[in-house]
């Protein structure tokens, strides 16, 4: 192995010819831009349609919740001092079974999923980019 070593730092270094090099980093550097651009696509397209789901699940949360009955539940929590502490088991229960937990779920899917592509949107855009050394 170690002879190995020795024969390639004897050998000299190949020079590209002199056009060659700066036609490589023009391609490399058209690649990076063309990639960016996909990236901005994909990222950005991703946020307008997540945020739009967030929104159609934010009001499906909301009718879940009318639909089931947690308001007039948690309104108790509120309103009745004398039927929080004699059913208070009861109540935790029905809060509990009136819980729209499926819906709650998917809204925070969706949300989760428009921070994270927005984020990635975001620092594939040029504005954002900072190059620290």
């Amino acid at each position: 192995m170690k002879d190995y070593d020795k024969l390639f730092k004897k050998l000299a270094q190949v020079e590209p010819p002199e056009g060659l090099g700066g036609e490589i980093l023009v391609r490399v550097k058209a690649e990076e831009k063309k990639l960016e651009r996909v990236r901005i696509f994909v990222f950005g397209g991703s946020t307008v349609v997540s945020f739009g789901f967030s929104l159609w699940t934010v009001t499906y949360l909301i009718g879940s919740f009318q639909q089931t009955g947690f308001w007039q539940y948690l309104s108790l929590l509120f309103f009745e001092n004398g039927a929080i502490l004699t059913y208070w088991r009861e109540l935790s229960l029905s809060l509990a079974e009136s819980l729209p937990v499926t819906g709650l779920v998917i809204t925070l899917v969706s949300i989760g999923f428009f921070i994270w592509s927005s984020a990635n949107a975001l620092r594939n855009t040029r504005i954002f980019k900072f190059n620290i050394n």
